[in-house]
C-alpha cells in the first residue's frame, strides 16, 4: 500500500513537472523570424491603404483576414502550397457572413457556434491542414458575433475579410516567386499529414463520423461547450463576449492536461500581451501611422513564434488585436479588460465540460 502511494504521489509529481515546463519552455528551435516576414507586408499594406483613405475599421476587417490567413502559409494541404490560405480566405468571409446575421439571435447564435465546433472537433481526425482551415472559419463565425448587422452589413464585412485574405495570398506568392529559396515551406512540428487521395479522404471522413471513435466523442463536447459559452455571452450580454466561446474552442482539447496547459498559458499570455500593448501605446503615444508599424512588428513576432510557446504566441496575437483597435480609435485598456474577463470565463467553462465527460468514467471506478 506505502508502495503504491508512493508511485501515484511520484506519477502526479512528474505530471505537475511536466505541466509547469509546458508553461515556461521556450523551443526556440523552431523559432523562424525568417520566413515569419513573407506575411507581413499585406498587412502593412492594408494598413497603410485604409489610412490612406480614412477608412479605420475597413482595414481592421481587410487586415484581420489577412493575418489569420498569413498562417495558411505554414500548412499543408496539397501538393499547391497556396490551397490551405485560399481555402481558410473563403471559409473566413462565409462565416463572416454568416455570424453577423445570427449573432442577432442568441440561441441561434449558440447553434451556429456549436455545430461549427462539432465539424471543428471532427477536422482533428483529417490532418493538421485541414483541422486548420476548419478553425479559421470557427474564429470568424464568433468574432463576426462581435458586432451583429443585417444582411447588407454581412456581405460588406465578408468581402473586407475576404479582400484582406486574397491580398495575402497575392504578396505570399509574389515574394515567394521572387526569392524561392529564402522562404521554405515550414509545417507545425508533429504535424498529420492530410490523405493522400480521394478514397483516403473518404475512408478518413467514415471514421472521424463514426459514434464510437474518439473524434466524434470530442466533436460532439466541444460543440456543446462552444454553444453553451457563447450563449451564456449573449445572456449576462458580457462585453467582447465573442472572445468566451472562441477561448473554448482554442482551448478545449481530449486530454485534461493538454486542455489545462492551454488554457493557462492563453491567460498568461493575453494579460502579457496586453499588459505590453497597454504600456507601449501609454508611453509611445503613437500616431496611427505608428500604430499600423506597430500592428505589422507584433504579426511578424506572431508568425514568428508560434510554434515556439502557445503562451508567447498569445501575447502576440492580443498584442496585434489590441493595436488594432487602437487603430479605429477603440479605447484598448477597456477592450483588453474586456478580453481577460471572457477569457477566464471560457477557460473555465473548457474545463468544466472536460471534468463533466469524465464524470461517468470516475463514478464507475
Amino acid at each position: 500500500m506505502a508502495n503504491s502511494r508512493a508511485m501515484k504521489a511520484a506519477k502526479a509529481h512528474a505530471a505537475a513537472g511536466s505541466a509547469m515546463n509546458a508553461l515556461v519552455a521556450q523551443q526556440w528551435h523552431v523559432w523562424h523570424p525568417l520566413p515569419a516576414l513573407h506575411c507581413v507586408p499585406a498587412i502593412a499594406l492594408i494598413l497603410a491603404v485604409g489610412l490612406s483613405m480614412g477608412e479605420p475599421g475597413a482595414a481592421l476587417a481587410a487586415a484581420g483576414g489577412a493575418f489569420s490567413v498569413g498562417f495558411g502559409g505554414f500548412q499543408r494541404l496539397s501538393r499547391w502550397r497556396l490551397t490551405p490560405m485560399l481555402l481558410a480566405a473563403a471559409g473566413m468571409a462565409i462565416s463572416t457572413a454568416i455570424g453577423t446575421v445570427s449573432s442577432n439571435v442568441a440561441l441561434l447564435d449558440a447553434l451556429i457556434v456549436g455545430i461549427s465546433a462539432v465539424v471543428l472537433g471532427l477536422g482533428t481526425g483529417l490532418g493538421t491542414g485541414a483541422w486548420w482551415v476548419m478553425l479559421q472559419g470557427s474564429v470568424f463565425l464568433v468574432l463576426a458575433g462581435a458586432i451583429p448587422g443585417d444582411l447588407h452589413e454581412a456581405i460588406n464585412r465578408a468581402l473586407l475579410v475576404l479582400g484582406g485574405g486574397a491580398v495575402q495570398c497575392a504578396c505570399v506568392l509574389g515574394i515567394r516567386a521572387l526569392a524561392p529559396g529564402k522562404f521554405a515551406h515550414l509545417v507545425p512540428p508533429n504535424a498529420v499529414d492530410p490523405p493522400g487521395s480521394w478514397a483516403e479522404w473518404r475512408a478518413a471522413i467514415a471514421r472521424v463520423l463514426d459514434p464510437s471513435g474518439p473524434e466524434f466523442g470530442y466533436a460532439v463536447l466541444l460543440g456543446v461547450a462552444a454553444g453553451a459559452a457563447a450563449y451564456l455571452a449573449h445572456a449576462i450580454r458580457l462585453p467582447n463576449g465573442y472572445w468566451t466561446p472562441m477561448t473554448v474552442i482554442l482551448v478545449l482539447r481530449r486530454g485534461a492536461r493538454e486542455t489545462l496547459t492551454r488554457g493557462m498559458l492563453r491567460i498568461v499570455g493575453t494579460l502579457a500581451g496586453a499588459g505590453v500593448a497597454t504600456m507601449a501605446m501609454a508611453w509611445l503615444k503613437p500616431s496611427p501611422e505608428a500604430l499600423a508599424a506597430l500592428a505589422a512588428l507584433v504579426a511578424w513576432a506572431a508568425y514568428s513564434v508560434q510554434w515556439v510557446n502557445y503562451g508567447t504566441f498569445s501575447a502576440c496575437v492580443t498584442a496585434y488585436v489590441a493595436f488594432l483597435f487602437a487603430f479605429e480609435g477603440l479605447p484598448e485598456p477597456v477592450v483588453v479588460r474586456h478580453r481577460i474577463i471572457a477569457t477566464l470565463i471560457g477557460g473555465a467553462i473548457a474545463l468544466l465540460a472536460l471534468g463533466a465527460s469524465r464524470l461517468p468514467r470516475l463514478l464507475r471506478r
